[in-house]
């Protein structure tokens, strides 16, 4: 059982010991809202966006990393190691690569040669780096590992994924892209809750919160993407 107050206390059911409930539920609400994204996704038949494979396979792998990071990652803590945490933040590294290539899709008609060669490069070294720096630090302590995490995702989105959907809306004009950027901008909500630990309870502590405002941001995110698959569609 963890010493830090703030999180929520461990439940006993017999011999089962169910760590930060609430959190492990928020968190699954996220990689739920992502299966249900996929799935919806995956239905539309005929898509004729280059971006639409990558963008299933966002919603599939966070959903995938998600799950895990719900239940091993807090739930199931007391039966796995710490590092297991790491499965969820490599799915997680990986997902924001799928989501940089799909986004590349919906410009590179539009951008100039050499950014074409050099974008999908980065993003492979990007994801790379990021995987083994995880690992590395993974070695030292679980929290620097995760900070790796945090400034990978940072990069990412506002590096490259944040201007792409900038570009897509205000060159190609691509509707779906402007409901993106607005789930681009209301991330910082969740980032702010928990990075400055914003509590309410620790039945409903930052974790849980943030998570919840994350489960939200996701949806914002399927709401965009699949409007730009199905505008495709009707082009």
């Amino acid at each position: 059982m963890s010493a830090d107050p703030i999180l929520n206390p461990t439940i006993q059911l017999g011999n089962f010991e169910w760590q930060e409930p609430v959190t492990t539920l928020t968190d699954f609400l996220v990689a739920l809202v992502c299966w249900f994204a996929f799935f919806q996704l995956y239905k539309i038949k005929d898509a004729r966006s280059d971006a639409y494979p990558w963008f299933k396979r966002y919603f599939f792998i966070f959903a995938i990393g998600m799950t895990s990071a719900a239940w091993l990652g807090h739930g199931l803590q007391a039966y796995v190691p710490a590092s297991a945490k790491a499965i969820g933040w490599m799915c997680g590294a990986t997902g924001l690569m799928f989501l940089q290539f799909g986004s590349f899709q919906l410009i590179k008609n539009s951008i100039a040669i050499w950014a074409k060669k050099v974008l999908p490069v980065w993003f492979v070294l990007q994801w790379i780096t990021a995987i083994t720096l995880m690992l590395v630090r993974l070695r030292v302590t679980v929290p620097d590992a995760f900070m790796v995490t945090q400034i990978n995702s940072t990069v990412a989105i506002i590096g490259t994924v944040l201007p792409m959907h900038f570009f897509a809306f205000k060159k190609v004009r691509l509707a779906g892209s402007k409901i993106v950027l607005a789930a681009l901008g209301y991330s910082i909500v969740p980032g702010i809750v928990y990075s400055q630990q914003l509590s309410i309870h620790r039945w409903f502590n930052y974790h849980d919160i943030s998570h919840v405002l994350m489960a939200v941001f996701m949806t914002i995110m399927f709401l965009g993407l699949r409007r730009i698959v199905l505008d495709a569609n009707k082009a």
